[in-house]
């Protein structure tokens, strides 16, 4: 009678249960597997751009004067002071937050903290 009791397959009786990340989920352990992957590429190509970010682009208008290149700076860093622009008949002033001028960026204090215009200020000479 014992006999009837044995599993037919002794061979399964010794391997253990499947116990670990995946036991919870009905997917394939390998469609799991390159789903864990692609998250890694993914993550790691976003710390890779990143990385490589520029930081902000500051822009110059110099209102008709001669051109000015805009400069790639980071957060928190002082304005690099560009070459003043030229323009017959007037002088400049300095560097405007604004169109109208009100507002001259103060560069020994002012930070950097995102992508910006700053505008060149004329004054007419008599």
């Amino acid at each position: 009678m014992e006999e009837n009791r044995q599993n037919p397959n002794p061979e399964q009786e010794q391997l253990p249960k499947f116990r670990g990340l995946y036991r919870h989920v009905k997917i394939s352990v390998k469609a799991l597997d390159r789903i864990i992957v692609a998250c890694i590429a993914v993550i790691v190509i976003l710390v890779a751009l990143e990385l490589r970010d520029p930081g902000f682009t500051i822009t110059f208008d110099s209102r008709g004067g001669s051109d000015v290149a805009p400069q790639n700076q980071m957060y928190g860093e002082l304005l690099e002071q560009p070459e003043p622009p030229t323009r017959e008949g007037y002088t400049f002033t300095g560097w405007y937050t604004d169109a109208a001028c009100y507002e001259l960026w103060d560069t020994q204090n002012k930070t950097i903290e995102t992508d910006m215009t700053l505008y060149a200020g004329w004054e007419k000479l008599e």
